[in-house]
């Protein structure tokens, strides 16, 4: 179930590389799959995973934390699990 897609997206600026089905960087379980910020098809996939998973279920939850990962995310966190922790200290309501 998709929660969050590209047109949910606030910022405009990512590549939109093509990946190969079963892809880790898109697809399966947050890991130590490197992450790229400036992939949108890594955010979207990463934000709908942890909206997934955290039981987040409105879309301005997922803006949250695109505006997050964009603007904020340290440069040393580097991989969708480090995200996702990260993520988890960081996201206010």
């Amino acid at each position: 179930m998709i929660l969050f897609s590209r047109r949910n997206l606030f910022y405009s600026d990512y590549r939109w590389s093509s990946y190969v089905p079963n892809d880790p960087r898109t697809n399966g379980r947050p890991d130590d799959t490197p992450f790229c910020k400036e992939e949108g098809n890594e955010v979207v996939y990463l934000i709908n995973k942890l909206m997934a998973l955290w039981d987040y279920r409105f879309s301005n939850t997922g803006n949250k934390m695109e505006k997050l990962i964009h603007d904020k995310l340290p440069t040393d966190i580097t991989t969708q699990e480090a995200v996702q922790n990260w993520l988890k200290a960081n996201l206010k309501f």
